[in-house]
C-alpha cells in the first residue's frame, strides 16, 4: 500500500502547484479551462470565473496593430464581436484600419494570428456541424461581399459567399442566423432593406428574398428559436424630419436627410418622396414604430405576427440559449421588458410575462438601455439577468415556474450609474454561480454570485469591450464521460464484491492459507483503492478546468447539455 499512498501524495500537491504556475507564466501552454476573457482597447486578459486570478495577460502591443492619426502612432484594439467554437479557436472581429479576424487558442489564451475577411466585420456566427464562421460585414467592394467563411478546420482557409446585400458602396448593417437545426441555410438582414434574406450555406449564394411587410423599411436585430425554428426580426421604418410638424421635427440631426416613402405614421405618403431618414434613426417614434418584431416560421417561410411592447413601442428581440425564451427591450428607459415563450413549430409564440423591472428612468425615459442580459440555467432554475444602466443594480428573473419573481442586487459603489453610455455587459460563468457586469465608465467590472447575492470581486483599472465566457466543452466532456466511466466501474467492483460477500461454502475445520484467496483479495484491495483514486483525480482536474476552487457552485449532471456562454450556443 506504500504505493497507492505515495500516489495519492502526489494527487494532493500536483493540482495547488498547477494553479501557481499557471499565475506566475503568462507565456505557458498549460490549458486554462472554463475561464472569463475580457477585450480592451489596451488587450485581452483572461481570468478565473471569480475574477481573483489572472490566468493570462496579452497587451495591445503584442497583438493588435498599429495605427496613426494626427502623426502619432498608437497600438489599440478595436473589436466589435467575438464568438468561439468550444473546442479549438476563439475568433474576435477587429474593426479599425484592416478587416480581420484575430485568432486565439481556446487551451491556452495564446495568440494563434490574423484572418483576413470582408470589410468592416460586425457580426460573428459559429456553425457547429459544419466547423464554419460566418462574419457579417458592413462594406463590401466589387470584388467581395457582405459575408465571409472562415473554415475552423484550417483557419487561414476562408471563402468571399457570394451575398451582397447593397449594391455600391453604401453601408449595409445586419445581423445574421445560421444554426445547425436550420440545416444548409442560413438568413440576414439590412436595417434598409425591407426583406429577409435566405442564405445557401452550400453555395454561399443568397438565394431568395423574403418580404416580411409592405410597410416596412428594413429588419434588424433577430433572435432565433431552437424549440420551433422562428425567427424573431426587429422592424425598422422611415420616418420624417427636417421641416415643421416632422415626425423628428425640425432638426435631422448629424446625419441630416434623405429623400425616402414615409409608410407610417401621421406623415405617411407613398406617392412622394419627403425629406427624413430610415432605420434605426427612426426607432422609438411613437405613432412610427410601430410594426414591432416580426416572428417568422422558417419552415411555412412566413410571418406570424408583429409582436409589440405592453406599451404599444417595438422592441429588439434577444434569445435565450435554446430559444425558450424571446426576450423583447423597448425604447422605455427599461421600465419593462417583454418575454415570449417560444411553443409548437408553425403556432405562434406565447407571452409569458412584462416585467416591471423598476429601476430609476430618469432622463433615459424614451431610450433602449439594455442591450444584454445573461441568461442561467442550472438544475431546476432558470433565471435572466438584466443589469441597469442608470443604476449600480442588477435583476434577477426567476423564469423557472408558471410566475416569474424578482430579486435584486446591489454592486459598484453609492453615487452615479458606472455603465458607459447608458449600456452593460453582463456574462454568465458557465456552470458557476457567478456573472460578470460591466461599469465601464468608472473602469470596473464587477463579480457577483448571484446564489448568494453579494459581489465577490471588483476589478479596477479595466475598460471593457468584450466579455465571453470560454471553454473547451468537448475537453470538459471527455473528462465527465471518463469520471463516469471511472464511477460506473468502482460501482461494478463493488456489487461484485457484495455478492461475494453473500456466497455460503461448506464449512472446512483446517489451518490452511488460501494463498490464491488471499492475492484475490490483495488485487481486488488495490483494484478499489486505484478506482477511488482515478476518481478523485479527475474530479479534482475537472473541478479545476471550471475554475471551481470554492464558493457555492453548481455542478452540472452528467446528462446535462453544455453550452456556450449565457447567450450563444455553439
Amino acid at each position: 500500500m506504500k504505493f497507492v499512498s505515495a500516489f495519492f501524495a502526489l494527487a494532493a500537491f500536483s493540482i495547488p502547484a498547477m494553479a501557481r504556475n499557471l499565475a506566475e507564466d503568462q507565456n505557458d501552454n498549460t490549458k486554462i479551462g472554463n475561464t472569463m476573457w475580457h477585450f480592451s482597447q489596451t488587450g485581452l486578459v483572461i481570468f478565473q470565473p471569480d475574477g481573483g486570478t489572472i490566468l493570462k495577460s496579452l497587451d495591445e502591443k503584442n497583438i493588435c496593430e498599429e495605427y496613426t492619426y494626427n502623426n502619432d502612432t498608437y497600438n489599440r484594439c478595436d473589436w466589435y464581436d467575438v464568438v468561439s467554437d468550444g473546442k479549438q479557436f476563439v475568433y474576435a472581429a477587429v474593426t479599425r484600419n484592416s478587416e480581420k479576424l484575430d485568432i486565439f487558442d481556446i487551451n491556452n489564451g495564446n495568440f494563434m494570428g490574423t484572418v483576413d475577411t470582408c470589410k468592416n466585420p460586425r457580426d460573428l456566427e459559429y456553425h457547429s456541424n459544419r466547423n464554419e464562421v460566418w462574419v457579417r460585414c458592413s462594406k463590401t467592394t466589387d470584388t467581395e461581399s457582405h459575408m465571409d467563411v472562415i473554415n475552423a478546420n484550417g483557419i487561414y482557409s476562408n471563402t468571399v459567399a457570394n451575398v451582397t446585400v447593397i449594391e455600391g458602396d453604401n453601408n449595409a448593417y445586419g445581423y445574421t442566423v445560421i444554426d445547425s437545426t436550420l440545416g444548409d441555410v442560413g438568413y440576414t438582414t439590412d436595417r434598409t432593406q425591407p426583406f429577409l434574406m435566405k442564405v445557401n450555406l452550400n453555395t454561399r449564394n443568397l438565394e431568395k428574398k423574403i418580404e416580411l411587410d409592405a410597410l416596412t423599411s428594413g429588419g434588424y436585430e433577430m433572435a432565433y428559436s431552437k424549440v420551433n425554428k422562428h425567427i424573431f426580426i426587429r422592424s425598422t421604418v422611415c420616418c420624417t424630419c427636417g421641416f415643421v410638424g416632422a415626425d423628428k421635427g425640425e432638426d435631422c440631426g448629424r446625419y441630416g436627410a434623405d429623400n425616402v416613402t414615409v409608410k407610417v405614421g401621421p406623415n405617411a405618403d407613398t406617392t412622394k418622396l419627403q425629406s427624413g431618414q430610415c432605420g434605426h434613426r427612426c426607432d422609438g417614434i411613437p405613432g412610427v414604430d410601430i410594426l414591432g418584431a416580426f416572428e417568422f416560421d422558417t419552415v411555412s417561410e412566413k410571418v406570424l405576427k408583429n409582436w409589440m411592447m405592453a406599451d404599444g413601442g417595438s422592441g429588439d428581440p434577444f434569445p435565450s440559449p435554446t430559444g425558450e425564451f424571446i426576450i423583447l427591450f423597448g425604447r422605455n428607459g427599461g421600465n419593462t421588458i417583454r418575454i415570449l415563450k417560444a411553443g409548437e413549430p408553425g403556432k405562434i409564440s406565447t407571452l409569458y410575462s412584462d416585467i416591471k423591472l423598476g429601476f430609476n428612468q430618469t432622463g433615459v425615459e424614451d431610450d433602449q438601455v439594455y442591450n444584454d442580459f445573461a441568461f442561467i440555467e442550472m438544475g431546476d432554475k432558470k433565471m435572466i439577468v438584466f443589469a441597469s444602466s442608470t443604476e449600480n443594480k442588477m435583476s434577477i428573473v426567476d423564469v423557472s415556474g408558471d410566475v416569474p419573481t424578482q430579486s435584486v442586487v446591489v454592486f459598484g459603489k453609492e453615487g452615479p450609474s458606472t455603465a458607459y453610455r447608458n449600456r452593460r455587459q453582463v456574462e454568465w460563468v458557465r456552470d458557476t454561480n457567478y456573472v460578470w457586469v460591466d461599469g465601464r465608465e468608472a473602469s470596473e467590472v464587477y463579480v457577483i454570485d448571484i446564489m448568494a447575492g453579494e459581489v465577490v470581486n471588483t476589478i479596477t483599472d479595466v475598460s471593457t469591450t468584450l466579455l465571453i465566457n470560454v471553454n473547451n466543452w468537448k475537453d470538459a466532456a471527455d473528462i465527465a464521460a471518463e469520471q463516469k466511466r471511472v464511477k460506473d466501474l468502482i460501482n461494478t467492483q463493488k456489487n461484485n464484491a457484495g455478492a461475494g460477500t453473500v456466497t455460503q461454502t461448506p464449512y472446512k475445520d483446517d489451518n490452511d492459507v488460501d494463498s490464491v484467496g488471499i492475492i484475490g483479495l490483495a488485487l481486488g484491495a488495490i483494484a478499489l483503492a486505484l478506482g477511488a483514486m482515478n476518481l478523485f483525480m479527475f474530479a479534482q482536474v475537472k473541478r479545476f478546468m471550471s475554475g471551481k476552487g470554492g464558493g457555492n457552485n453548481s455542478t452540472p449532471q452528467d446528462d446535462e447539455e453544455v453550452t456556450l456562454g449565457s447567450k450563444n450556443v455553439a
